[in-house]
């Protein structure tokens, strides 16, 4: 691994702009529903449903981010096989559940 501090900066970048994408969403999503409560319209269920879908896509990012994370430390400590497997199947269900809720809307 001679470019070890090339992929260790790219992982702090992107796991940095990561969070913020996180951050900025779960901010985006609380507004919403504290507006959603305070109207009173026939199209109020459905912005109901996006909203809780919406709600959905932002779980899955946060464990996406938290299984990759812990998929760069697992693979730097040498942790066992198994676990690097469970890691990547929950970072991939989770992109992919993300990518499904993101067509969906």
């Amino acid at each position: 691994m001679r470019d070890y501090p090339m992929w260790w900066a790219l992982f702090v970048f992107f796991a940095v702009l990561s969070v913020l994408v996180v951050q900025h969403s779960y901010r985006r999503w609380r507004q919403a529903g504290r507006i959603l409560a305070q109207i009173d319209s026939p199209a109020r269920d459905e912005q109901r449903r996006r909203l809780r879908r919406e709600g959905w896509r932002l779980v899955l990012m946060t464990a996406s981010l938290l299984a990759m994370t812990g998929l760069v430390f697992a693979v730097f400590l040498q942790l066992p096989a198994v676990l690097l497997l469970a890691l990547r199947i929950a970072a991939l269900a989770a992109v992919l559940g993300v990518v499904l809720l993101s067509l969906r809307l």
